[in-house]
């Protein structure tokens, strides 16, 4: 082959490679770390909060080691749907946004009555968002929670991914929610955030979401707020119990103990027998001792024995009571008590998958717990109680 043969093939192929000519430089990008949606005059509000890489790297400009004041910033667009909002909201923006980085959404209590299967699908449709983000509920405007000036972390995104990871509440994604809204429960149950107070002389803004219950919906509704104690039944049904100390009560005696359960585990088991369908509760824990307010001496085998029994009778109640609340209230199966009988049961559950809201209010539900204290903590008696063989 010549050499001018050799050229002329090597400029062809040069022609057929794919050059950068439609990149887009991250300069022209504007982040988005989280969104809210609230709704307001029969318009849904879209707000995004988007970070400012001029100012993440810089010094603290308040001169202390405060507020990250200026790492972020909030957009809001309304619109019919949450799409023309989302139009609207880049109007006002004169960078691309980019969601690919959006670690949170807020979708307020307020937006949740009016359904939340539209928002579902446009965060599952579009394709910058990650089906992986962390969904959170709150009594508060959304754009609220967004525009809060974290004095921990850089931005109130970071704090709710923490809080999702810490396990404080659920621990529920995108996904997830689609999941559970359009699974056989048809329910959801979302942490709800609200805004603890600022500090005085502080800016209303420098403080930080905190969770307290949980909202829960019903198809794709909000239908009612829960609080301790009735939330901590129902996260324990849920499988979503984790870090929490919980106070148990001594009968007869004043004080209580103080319990960090270390792991817990909820089964179900379905069962059909004779067309009457029932389920098996069975939820299994460990924990450790980290308050003492008794007179009780946890050396004394019988005291603890004592104490696991008071443990399994308080986590019992709380249990019962959360599943009477869904069975004869809210007649909504939060606990997807469906997804186990589909699982085990097919031919009856496809039979009978019509009439699963009045199974499920009829349905009788046997709950067994069995917990055990393994750790007594360092100390070994009651603080500030003499021992017996002081003089």
């Amino acid at each position: 082959m010549q050499i001018w043969q050799r050229i002329l093939i090597t400029a062809l192929c040069c022609v057929l490679l794919n050059g950068c000519w439609d990149r887009t430089e991250i300069n022209d990008l504007a982040i988005v770390l989280a969104t809210g949606v609230d709704y307001k005059d029969d318009k849904v509000e879209l707000t995004a909060q988007i970070f400012i890489p001029r100012k993440a790297g810089g010094g603290d400009s308040t001169g202390g080691g405060g507020s990250p004041s200026g790492v972020t910033l909030i957009r809001t667009a309304e619109g019919r749907t949450i799409a023309e909002s989302l139009n609207r909201l880049q109007r006002k923006i004169a960078r691309n946004m980019f969601w690919g980085h959006c670690e949170a959404i807020v979708l307020s209590e307020a937006a949740g009555k009016h359904g939340i299967r539209e928002y579902i699908d446009f965060f599952l449709r579009y394709p910058q968002i990650r089906e992986h983000a962390y969904v959170f509920s709150t009594t508060e405007a959304a754009k609220d929670i967004l525009a809060l000036l974290d004095p921990l972390e850089r931005s109130s995104a970071e704090s709710l991914r923490e809080m999702a990871n810490m396990k404080l509440g659920t621990r529920t994604t995108v996904l997830d929610l689609a999941k559970s809204i359009e699974g056989p429960g048809a329910s959801a149950i979302l942490s709800r955030m609200l805004i603890l107070p600022p500090e005085e002389n502080q800016d209303k803004l420098t403080t930080t979401p905190y969770i307290k219950g949980l909202s829960l919906y019903k198809n794709d509704r909000y239908i009612r707020t829960v609080t301790e104690p009735l939330s901590v039944g129902v996260l324990l049904l849920a499988k979503e119990l984790n870090n929490i100390i919980m106070p148990v009560d001594f009968e007869q005696s004043k004080g209580s103990f103080s319990i960090r359960p270390l792991d817990i585990q909820t089964k179900y088991k379905p069962k059909i027998s004779g067309g009457r369908w029932s389920m098996a509760v069975d939820i299994q824990t460990r924990g450790e001792v980290v308050l003492n307010t008794t007179d009780e001496n946890l050396t004394d085998p019988a005291v603890l024995k004592k104490l696991e029994q008071a443990w399994c009778k308080k986590l019992s109640k709380m249990a019962e009571n959360a599943l009477r609340m869904s069975q004869q209230e809210m007649h909504t199966d939060l606990y997807r008590f469906a997804v186990e009988f589909r699982r085990y049961y097919p031919k009856q559950w496809k039979e009978q998958q019509k009439n699963w809201e009045t199974i499920y209010s009829e349905l009788d539900v046997k709950i067994k717990v069995k917990a055990n204290v393994v750790r007594t903590g360092k100390s070994t008696g009651p603080q500030g109680i003499p021992d017996e063989d002081e003089h």
